[in-house]
């Protein structure tokens, strides 16, 4: 007797689960170009160094600032990889594409929940998957993605209604601490959410006890796993206030004008979204701790696009209700998606490619020597070369941390090692190379060095070139990056003859 059952079906959430899965693994995968070096030196460095015991630590691991948690995510991909160089790849692809997956999924259900509109939700999640930004960032290895997907998991789950019920509550709590721990920073956005919580909340004692409860277990196992990681006993928060806001340190990489988010980071985060983020604009209380976040870190002096990565998804819920008010133009649509795309693939795969393209030539001549006289952190380094065999330098950037009182003034006329270097590339490498930096096989620059090269080290010749990018922030790492080979003398009098 034959029995026709219905076939299984998988439910709608995950299936929606599984659909920005598979876009973000493609996106993770395809991206082919550079960013930011905190990419590779704040995450996937520090976590390949406590598997395989090497990669270059830079000072804020030295220093204990930064938490643990980020890094040991990918630790346990490394664990999985073991030696496979294939996975050594892939993994951390794989854990940024679930990151931001739960990210746009929980996006997603926030406006749901936020909105009470599954329509506004879609178009939120249909805008934030074709957002060119996201698609460059989204799926790279930066704190602030994991800060953003826990920022997103504790706005769904608060009590907007002014009520604390259920679970949703220590869900909300949990995620929004978790996302503080990860980047103390993060404590601007929740402030005015907090106080005004606690203007429509009747307290009880049972729920102080109970959230005092959850913080401190939550803080106490943050403390547990950075002992793990670091081998000692540290507190990175406060660690992290001592440098940035005690020393103020933070300034030595860069001070930006207060306007430096409101008119570039948030029109490049939103790009052809910008006129309908504007449009969609409404008051209430997500809008009021936006701004407050916003003004709070356009107070803080060194800024960079991505310590606003947690506005982002807010951005884009504002801007798919600017879409959904929208009358006219929406014949415009498919033009947009077309333009989304092209600057996607531009920056993803395009400029800032051939700083990745090198660690190729490096992978095809390991036992060669290599230094590199380039700003500091100009590529990935053993999280992606794998080599506990490298014989390669480069140009490094410590800040002023002998300095425990220090004047502004001070901190002005301090030159790290690139610093140095770039004042008087001349006198740099008279004093230091076959000195301080071994004479290597391989010297790799970007353009603006290339013809300084060849007057000052005869013995080296151009030996490969790559396209690196169309135009850059920085003019020292504009136009193509450059490698030079050593010539022993006899290969240099043949060449003559």
């Amino acid at each position: 007797m034959y029995i026709n059952h219905p076939r299984a079906r998988l439910p709608p959430s995950i299936k929606l689960f599984g659909l920005i899965f598979l876009i973000r693994l493609v996106n993770a995968i395809s991206i082919q170009t550079f960013f930011q070096a905190d990419e590779f030196y704040q995450s996937l460095e520090p976590a390949h160094n406590f598997i395989y015991g090497y990669g270059y630590i830079t000072w804020e691991w030295h220093a204990k600032l930064r938490s643990s948690i980020h890094p040991l995510i990918y630790s346990l991909g490394y664990k999985i990889a073991r030696e496979n160089k294939q996975l050594i790849w892939f993994i951390p692809k794989l854990i940024n594409s679930l990151i931001a997956t739960v990210m746009e999924y929980q996006l997603y259900r926030f406006v749901q929940v936020y909105s009470r509109d599954s329509n506004l939700a879609r178009i939120t999640l249909i805008l934030s998957l074709l957002n060119p930004f996201n698609w460059y960032v989204l799926t790279r290895s930066f704190s602030n993605n994991l800060e953003t997907c826990l920022t997103v998991c504790a706005l769904r789950y608060w009590p907007w209604k002014g009520k604390v019920s259920g679970y949703n509550w220590y869900l909300s709590l949990g995620f929004g601490f978790l996302s503080c721990i990860i980047r103390p920073t993060n404590v601007i956005l929740w402030i005015p959410l907090g106080l005004w919580l606690l203007t429509r909340l009747q307290i009880s004692f049972t729920w102080v006890i109970s959230s005092i409860t959850e913080v401190c277990a939550l803080f106490s196992l943050s403390i547990a796993l950075d002992y793990y990681f670091y081998q000692d006993f540290t507190i990175p928060l406060y660690n992290f206030l001592q440098f940035n806001v005690v020393k103020n340190l933070s300034i030595f990489y860069g001070v930006a004008p207060w306007h430096f988010y409101l008119f570039q980071a948030v029109p490049l985060m939103m790009m052809l979204y910008l006129p309908l983020l504007v449009y969609g604009l409404g008051k209430d209380s997500l809008l009021i701790s936006s701004l407050v976040y916003l003004v709070g870190f356009s107070s803080i002096q060194h800024k960079e696009f991505r310590f606003i990565m947690p506005l982002q998804p807010i951005m884009l819920y504002y801007a798919a209700r600017g879409y959904q008010k929208l009358k006219r133009f929406k014949q415009y649509v498919p033009l947009a998606i077309f333009l989304n795309i092209l600057i996607a693939i531009f920056f993803g795969n395009v400029n800032e490619r051939g700083v990745m393209k090198v660690l190729d030539f490096m992978k095809a001549h390991k036992d060669a020597t290599f230094g590199f006289l380039t700003p500091c952190h100009s590529t990935p380094w053993q999280s992606h070369l794998h080599n506990p065999d490298l014989r390669a330098w480069f140009l490094t950037c410590e800040p002023p941390l002998h300095l425990s009182h220090f004047s502004s003034q001070e901190l002005k006329s301090y030159r790290d090692q690139s610093d140095v270097f770039y004042n008087n590339p001349e006198l740099f490498i008279k004093d230091n190379l076959g000195s301080s930096l071994d004479y290597p096989e391989f010297i790799v620059v970007f353009s603006p060095l290339k013809e300084l090269i060849k007057q000052e080290l005869g013995n080296y010749i151009l030996y490969k070139q790559y396209f690196n990018s169309f135009f850059h922030w920085d003019s020292r790492r504009s136009g193509d990056l450059i490698i030079f080979k050593r010539e022993e003398q006899s290969d240099l009098d043949s060449m003559s003859v």
